[in-house]
């Protein structure tokens, strides 16, 4: 009996999840791994000791290292724009009160973490060499860029027309930001978050007509 309850005691935890939960723990643990040691020393070995699980288990939801490293992709970009757009809806506004909200919340510490730069740099060495992870971040970078399309076509209607159109708008947008904050990045000395957000400001006052 005794023996029976020691068992129990030593039974993987992972062994009780559902395979939504196990396959979260293994990104989790991937991300982990790639903030802390880079994309060039990542294997499934080393994820699976960061995760507590064995390499069969991760063989089992992933047949291959790039299809878990694109998840990890995945549920990283779509984990930060869900939350930009849930404080966004959370305050309202025009269409132009939640674009500069959405300039805010790009300057803000959920999107400048050292972290979370570590894990771009290390996804977009991937993609160069994985299918799997370029698919992704074609996949995100559309999603980001159509939000802030949809968001300059609902600026037009509301009565502000501008010198480009909303897809030109949402490029140039999103490029300002992602120099900014790849500049940041590099050295936060270089500017504070409230002059990124005034730049930005500024580009869009010029492209109003």
């Amino acid at each position: 009996m005794e023996k029976e309850k020691t068992q129990e005691k030593r039974q993987p935890k992972y062994s009780r999840k559902s395979p939504s939960e196990r396959r979260e723990i293994l990104v989790q643990a991937a991300l982990n791994c790639i903030v802390r040691d880079g994309p060039h020393k990542l294997s499934i070995r080393q994820i699976a000791q960061e995760a507590g699980v064995s390499v069969g288990l991760i063989n089992h939801h992933y047949p291959s290292k790039e299809e878990l490293v694109a998840d990890a992709y995945r549920h990283i970009a779509a984990s930060l724009m869900d939350d930009f757009g849930q404080r966004i809806k959370m305050e309202g506004g025009t269409a132009q009160e939640q674009l500069l909200r959405f300039i805010q919340l790009s300057f803000s510490p959920v999107n400048l973490d050292p972290k979370l730069f570590r894990a771009w740099l290390a996804f977009w060495t991937m993609m160069q060499h994985s299918e799997e992870v370029s698919a992704v971040h074609a996949e995100q970078y559309d999603s980001y860029r159509s939000r802030l399309e949809h968001l300059f076509q609902e600026i037009i209607e509301a009565g502000t027309p501008l010198r480009m159109s909303p897809r030109l708008a949402a490029l140039g947008l999103s490029g300002l930001l992602d120099g900014l904050w790849l500049e940041w990045s590099l050295d936060p000395t270089n500017f504070t978050e409230e002059e990124g957000i005034e730049i930005c400001r500024n580009w869009l006052e010029m492209i109003k007509k």
